[in-house]
């Protein structure tokens, strides 16, 4: 699995609304062997939901009185695609996946509120019934897609302009195919104004050593 980092310091809310922030369900003894400050090459500091720096180490920053969620990530179903017969035009590129914000709201918890974060990936007509299929199988990254097709009902008005990752070439054989994404979270934090928050940059993942296909 490709399970994220999020990171929220706790004041008065208790955050623990699934549907907002998290992606993967791990057991609370996986967090025991973990070192969350340096796995990655890149962390997100937001102060007053306003995104301050990016960073490569936490070590000094990560306050006493916080909690770390690891979040599943739609790059755990992206071997399982590729498998199958679907290629991922992020890889072809050499890009980072596009993701777009959405007019799609999260579920409200206490002061937490926003809308959803989708990640895209161009699929031919013909195997996107193939693609639901595959990526069904993992609930843990999000499972099968929210949209397919038409990104203007969920409120993106261009694909060729992502609002994190990098823009894709879709083909005339293809059409766009949305999935949930946990960049989610930061547009939670900004958009409800969190105080402090340590998140990893879109796109730099950590890289659990369970296999894709794990249900928890």
């Amino acid at each position: 699995a490709l399970p994220n980092a999020v990171m929220i310091q706790w004041q008065r809310d208790i955050w623990i609304d699934a549907i907002i922030l998290t992606r993967i369900f791990v057991h609370a003894y996986f967090f025991c062997a973990l070192s969350l400050f340096n796995f990655d090459d890149r962390y997100r500091i937001y102060r007053d939901g306003i995104l301050e720096e990016e960073v490569t180490d936490v070590t000094d920053i990560w306050p006493e009185d916080s909690v770390a969620f690891l979040i599943g990530c739609s790059f755990s179903f992206d071997e399982a695609l590729t498998k199958g017969g679907i290629p991922l035009r992020s890889v072809e590129q050499n890009k980072c996946v596009p993701m777009y914000k959405t007019n799609l709201k999260c579920r409200s918890s206490g002061s937490l509120g926003g809308n959803v974060v989708v990640s895209m990936r161009p699929v031919k007509a013909l195997d996107v019934s193939k693609m639901v299929e595959i990526t069904s199988q993992f609930p843990h990254a999000h499972g099968s897609p929210i949209c397919i097709g038409c990104p203007d009902a969920i409120g993106i008005q261009d694909v060729n302009k992502p609002d994190y990752g990098d823009a894709v070439e879709i083909k005339s054989d293809e059409v766009p195919v949305f999935h949930a994404c946990g960049v989610t979270p930061q547009n939670i934090i900004t958009e409800s104004k969190v105080s402090f928050a340590i998140t990893h940059s879109p796109g730099h993942m950590f890289i659990a050593d369970l296999p894709s296909d794990t249900v928890f």
